[in-house]
Parts: C-alpha cells; sequence; structure tokens
C-alpha cells in the first residue's frame, strides 16, 4: 500500500526541514509523497519546495490551501490532492521516528483510521518537557470515556473512509479537529487501529502565553465535541479534585515560583478553564 503524507503548513519555515529530514530517513519500502498544504500561502514556501534536497526522494509537493483559515481546510486540501490509498498526517514542527510510516502503513492493512503515540523528550528542553505529561505510549488513549482518540500529528486514515466520512470537519478549525474526526470515524462503523511503533517526537510550545491559549482551546473544543457525540466526560469528582491541584500548585507559594512548575501550573489550570468555558459556551457538563 502506497501511502500520502499530508503536512498542513503555516509560516512554517526554518523548523519544517526538521520534519522532512526526518521524513526523508524513513525505512519505509512502500513508495510515498508528501504534500504541503499551506495555509499562508506563502512564496517563501513554495519556492523553498520547489528545490529543496529532499524534492525527488519525498516526491514532494505544494498546494495551496489559504482560501480558508485552519488546519482543517489545509488538511482537506492536502488529502483530495493525494495520489495514493492511505493518508498519514503530521505536522510542520515535529519530527517522525525512522519507523513511523511503516509502522502505520502495517496497522492500516488490518484498520481503516491509525493512531501512534509522542514523546516529548527528543525536541524540547527538560523544563518545558516537564509542563504536560502525554499518554501512555503502548495503548490508545481513551477522551471522556468514550472512544480512543490519536492526535491530528500522528494520525493514517484510509483515503476511501476519508471521502465517505466528508473529511476533516473545518467548523474545528484547530483545537479539537482530531478528536472530533477519530469519533466521528468509528460512529460512522469504521475501525481504529493503534501502532505503538509509529512514534513522533513532539514540540511543545515554548512560551506561558502560548502554551495557555492551546491548553484552554483544547479543553473548550474537547468539550464541544463530547457534547457531539454525547461523550459522557470524565467522573464527577475529577473537578473538585483538579480544583484543589490547581490551587495547590499555583506559583504564589514558593515552591511554585520556578518555570518548570509555573508551566505544569499554567498546562493543568488552563485544561480547567477550558473545560469550564466549553462546558458554558456548548451548554454541556464536562468536569
Amino acid at each position: 500500500m502506497n501511502a500520502s503524507v499530508v503536512i498542513a503548513a503555516y509560516r512554517g519555515l526554518p523548523g519544517l526541514d526538521v520534519q522532512l529530514d526526518a521524513l526523508a530517513a524513513q525505512d519505509c519500502s512502500a513508495p510515498f509523497e508528501v504534500i504541503l498544504s499551506d495555509n499562508e500561502g506563502s512564496d517563501e514556501l513554495r519556492r523553498h519546495v520547489a528545490t529543496h534536497p529532499h524534492r525527488q526522494r519525498l516526491d514532494l509537493r505544494y498546494v495551496d490551501s489559504s482560501a480558508v483559515a485552519g488546519t482543517s481546510h489545509a488538511r482537506n486540501v492536502g488529502t483530495r490532492s493525494a495520489r495514493y490509498g492511505f493518508i498519514a498526517y503530521c505536522d510542520q514542527d515535529d519530527a517522525v521516528y525512522p519507523g513511523w510510516l511503516r509502522a502505520l502503513l502495517e496497522e492500516g492493512q488490518r484498520c481503516d483510521i491509525v493512531g501512534g503515540p509522542l514523546e516529548r523528550d527528543t525536541l524540547n528542553d527538560p523544563v518545558v518537557a516537564a509542563w504536560r505529561e502525554l499518554p501512555d505510549p503502548d495503548r490508545a488513549a481513551v477522551l471522556a470515556r468514550f472512544l480512543p482518540i490519536t492526535f491530528g500529528c500522528n494520525l493514517g486514515v484510509r483515503r476511501e473512509v476519508f471521502d465517505a466520512v466528508g473529511g476533516w470537519d473545518e467548523s474545528y478549525p484547530t483545537a479539537g479537529s482530531d478528536v472530533e474526526f477519530c469519533w466521528r470515524v468509528q460512529t460512522s462503523g469504521y475501525r481504529f487501529g493503534y501502532a505503538p511503533a509509529a512514534m513522533v517526537a513532539y514540540r511543545y510550545r515554548t512560551g506561558l502565553r502560548e502554551t495557555w491559549h492551546q491548553v484552554v482551546d483544547y479543553g473548550r473544543e474537547e468539550a464541544r465535541a463530547a457534547k457531539q457525540f454525547g461523550a459522557p466526560g470524565r467522573q464527577w469528582w475529577w473537578f473538585p479534585v483538579h480544583a484543589v491541584v490547581v490551587a495547590a500548585t499555583a506559583p504564589v507559594w514558593p515552591w511554585g515560583w520556578s518555570r518548570k512548575r509555573r508551566g505544569a501550573w499554567v498546562w493543568v489550570t488552563g485544561n480547567l478553564v477550558g473545560r469550564i468555558a466549553g462546558s458554558v459556551k456548548y451548554r454541556v457538563v464536562y468536569p
């Protein structure tokens, strides 16, 4: 089975080359192409792709997806220009492991949508890496006590399944789009698979402000997806426990003054704020 790798790009230079180097190092024997779907419409990126040293190795192509802002639109445009029957998504600022595509394709022989794990140590300094825990790499994460999900930066899907469900929902421009897509594929009757060997080195946001905005968006849009699919969410006692953790680790206490502790507090607190905001906005209880 051949594959099309789709990268939703936005102001991706120069960091994008780390991911392209990682894709050029794949140990996959099946033919594959790489499509850069540019949500900015950058002439600089277009020229960069046209002269890139990995252009032939990756069968690298540029498509313009700047007509509508958002990662979901960029992924849709990239996917609909793909030549092959299996679509693999990764992000511009991460780095896939050498066995990533091979592992996704192998699991994709048995399933319709496939995920893999993330690791935080390769691309982040130790302080930033400590801000946020990632799911157990040996098994797929199950969100909101409902169905398994995988992150949009490490996801594979059969093209026929993508077409059958209508692609990515562009009303979720960024946050929550992968949750919604994974759940919609599964509730449409398709099989979810997980490939532990399809590892991606994941890059965190390094600023506290941008980290806050990211995690609040995650929590809010997860609430939206939970309401859309009738997911029960966490058990009721999670909310008071979460609130106590936020208060106990707040940077007003001496043990919370380091950047490592402040970053972890921003992530935990932002998640709680996002869940509350989503519960109010979408009229759903999402603790």
